[in-house]
């Protein structure tokens, strides 16, 4: 090759040159050892030393002093309406209290805390418990602190979403202290922002300033942990931050807290690892049962650990007067009254009396809006009341209706429960409700035949049967994580009568199926259903809340399989069956913040010995924002209803892949602070006449909702795509 041809070949192909250097180098720069500035080499230290010092203390008693103010600083007329999770005092009133709360804290993060006095004018009690004590029971040592709502992963994830700077160096208590900035290459809500203190040598946190946002506030918690053997590692005061700038509304809470510590146990390294306890009762427990209200000025004296400012007087007793005048203020009554009914009106509202809780999901509350390709616009109400007794027995009942614009229709479920031995989860359900209009099974052997392009059910023009069922159950656990159910549903079938005479265009061979199931769609059917059932997880977590347990999640699957007889001639019932279903779920979290689900289930009707409807349990149109684990996952977005009772079996599998921080991106930082999650959906629909249905599909979510978009293939070729919007407030 000559010179000036070695010139050509090198010119023409400088691209694939250009490819082979970066195929060579970039593999070594990626995987090049990290160089570390000064700030991070100390964040190293405190990470290599989180496993030792998160253990360090085995258990300790304390008693915390806790005062707190809300300032209200600009308020419009949406004020008085604000929802009961903004803890706002909508009368608008600036307002002050302190409580004295005992803690009891157990590795690692059981912590029992129970309020023992409280006075002051009125805040809510929980703006106190379900917000600010969660800001107060810190392990800081934990990779997700704040009852894991922030993220501080360990030595392999840390770099991934923050940075360190260096700041400077002080001298407290005969330490040398390092501040290091802290600061979130993403904007996030499990993200912070602020400085930490490390102790030279003993590469402890002495103190954190962090800030950062959550949900409708952004927050700032400035923490002093102990130095002296006393309270070494322990939380010794905690100033807490609140702002809320909603809708013209500006809010500003703030929370001052000062703990002593008794009977302080540290963890026996030596020990071998204790047996692991399921039992999650005192996990972030909060007990504000019964509040006792102290106004005696003598006995706060005695406990408060700093006094009160001017300001903070002025408050006792401008909120003592108010009450004052409150009670002979006849119209301030009537005010009251109409604000708490409006309030309830356009959102969610909770009541409690005694031993009875109630809540309503409000008449016109935007947030029980949903929207699906195939519903279109659905709306729906739900009431809850719950009475629990002394001995834990609890009286439970959830009626909840949604009407279905696109459709026309309304559904309606009244579920009525009752535990009579609460410590065993054994309970008695009733439950009335209507589910998705279905046929029959001579018209499933019609179409059977068919594939599944050839079938077009609007042709027939048919609305089917309406379905109404009313089941009774037992249930009671065996032994931690297994429970046995049984009980019987009936099922009424009332056809609703055909009414367009046009007849459709679909045939099959000579017979006129429009005529034929019409023909099919006027007689009444009632199945008498008795079904036995076991559900199991193995190593399951649960929580003893007063004389009762919940079950709280495991590390492993939950297993659950029933088996039902449709039994002729009882109570009118002509259908003769063998029905079963089973079904395994586990949400397998991966790494810190990413989680892998999935939801395999199956079913079939077997020795079907009579007429039958293919209507299952785990496998059914579900037109409200109800699902599996969570809002739009595990159910399929796109499938049309007279699809679900179509065939005398299937198989069905979803698939739910959950991602913090990576397509977001695309949209700016702002939309990684604002989206809490992202999913990719996968789910698989197997039956005899519906071989192979798939959906894929993508969504976001937070704290007010989630949206999906969704696609449909039949046999790998596309078929539909449509959107789910739901909101979770």
């Amino acid at each position: 090759m000559t010179k000036n041809n070695t010139y050509k070949y090198l010119y023409k192909n400088w691209f694939l040159y250009l490819v082979l250097f970066f195929f060579f180098t970039f593999p070594s720069l990626l995987f090049a050892k990290n160089v570390y500035n000064k700030a991070d080499s100390i964040i190293l230290r405190v990470l290599e030393n989180r496993e030792f010092y998160g253990k360090y203390i085995e258990e300790y008693d304390a008693t915390a002093y806790i005062k707190g103010n809300e300032y209200i600083k600009k308020k419009n007329v949406l004020y008085q309406y604000a929802p009961d999770f903004l803890y706002i005092d909508r009368k608008g009133k600036n307002a002050f209290v302190e409580s004295m709360v005992n803690i009891h804290f157990k590795a690692p993060n059981y912590f029992t805390q129970q309020i023992l006095a409280v006075n002051g004018s009125k805040i809510s009690m929980n703006n106190i418990s379900k917000r600010a004590m969660q800001f107060l029971n810190v392990n800081i040592y934990n990779p997700a602190i704040f009852n894991n709502q922030i993220l501080i992963p360990g030595i392999k994830d840390i770099f991934k979403y923050y940075r360190f700077e260096y700041v400077s160096v002080i001298d407290t208590l005969n330490h040398q202290i390092h501040q290091i900035r802290v600061i979130p290459k993403i904007r996030s809500q499990q993200l912070i922002s602020g400085f930490f203190y490390v102790v030279d040598s003993l590469w402890t946190i002495y103190q954190l300033n962090i800030e950062g946002k959550l949900e409708f506030y952004k927050f700032r918690v400035e923490t002093e942990f102990g130095l002296p053997e006393k309270d070494f590692l322990l939380p010794v005061k905690t100033e807490i931050t609140f702002q809320l700038n909603l809708l013209g509304n500006e809010v500003t809470n703030h929370y001052y807290s000062s703990f002593q510590y008794e009977d302080v146990k540290k963890q026996d390294m030596s020990m071998r690892e204790k047996v692991i306890n399921y039992d999650l009762s005192d996990y972030f427990n909060v007990s504000v049962d019964s509040i006792p209200i102290i106004s005696d000025e003598k006995f706060w004296e005695e406990n408060r650990r700093v006094p009160l400012t001017s300001y903070e007087e002025s408050l006792i007793k401008t909120g003592q007067n108010r009450e004052k005048q409150q009670t002979s203020d006849t119209s301030n009554l009537l005010k009251n009254s109409w604000n708490f009914f409006s309030s309830g009106v356009f959102f969610s509202k909770r009541f409690k009396y005694n031993d009875s809780q109630m809540s309503y999901s409000g008449l016109f509350n935007p947030f029980k809006l949903a929207y699906s390709k195939l519903d279109g616009i659905v709306y729906w109400q739900e009431f809850r009341y719950k009475k629990i007794n002394a001995a834990g027995r609890e009286f439970y009942v959830n009626p909840s209706i949604g009407f279905l614009f696109q459709r026309k229709q309304v559904y309606f479920r009244v579920p009525v429960q009752w535990s009579f031995q609460p410590m065993k989860m054994g309970e008695i359900r009733l439950t009335i409700q209507n589910r998705n209009q279905s046929y029959n099974s001579t018209f499933i052997d019609m179409i059977e035949k068919e594939t599944p392009d050839s079938i077009h059910f609007e042709d027939f023009n048919l609305e089917y049967y309406h379905h109404y069922t009313s089941g009774l159950e037992v249930q009671y656990e065996i032994t931690n994580g297994l429970l046995l159910r049984g009980g019987i549903n009936y099922n009424w079938y009332v056809p609703v009568k055909y009414k367009n005479t046009k007849e459709a265009d679909w045939r099959n061979d000579d017979i006129d199926i429009t005529k034929d199931v019409t023909d099919l769609m006027t007689d009444q059917y009632r199945i008498f259903l008795p079904t036995i059932g076991l559900t199991w997880t193995p190593r399951q977590f649960y929580r003893i809340i007063g004389k009762r347990k919940e079950y709280v999640g495991s590390n492993f699957p939950t297993l659950s399989s029933e088996c039902s007889w449709g039994m002729r001639g009882i109570l009118g019932s002509n259908s003769n069956y063998t029905q079963l279903e089973a079904d395994i779920q586990q949400k397998i979290p991966i790494g810190l913040i990413n989680t892998f689900q999935y939801y395999f289930s199956a079913g079939a009707f077997l020795k079907t010995r009579s007429l039958y409807f293919a209507d299952f349990n785990l496998f059914q149109k579900r037109h409200f924002p109800e699902s599996w684990d969570e809002p739009i996952g595990g159910v399929f977005q796109l499938l049309p209803g007279e699809w679900y009772n179509a065939s005398r079996s299937y198989i069905q599998a979803h698939l739910i892949y959950e991602f913090h921080f990576m397509l977001s991106r695309l949209f700016g930082r702002k939309a990684t602070e604002t989206l809490l999650s992202e999913r990719i959906y996968v789910s698989q629909l197997y039956t005899s006449i519906l071989p192979c249905y798939t959906e894929v599909g993508y969504g976001i979510g937070n704290f007010i909702g989630d949206a999906g978009i969704f696609a449909s293939l039949v046999k790998g070729k596309f078929e539909s795509v449509g959107v789910k919007l739901t909101f979770g407030l």
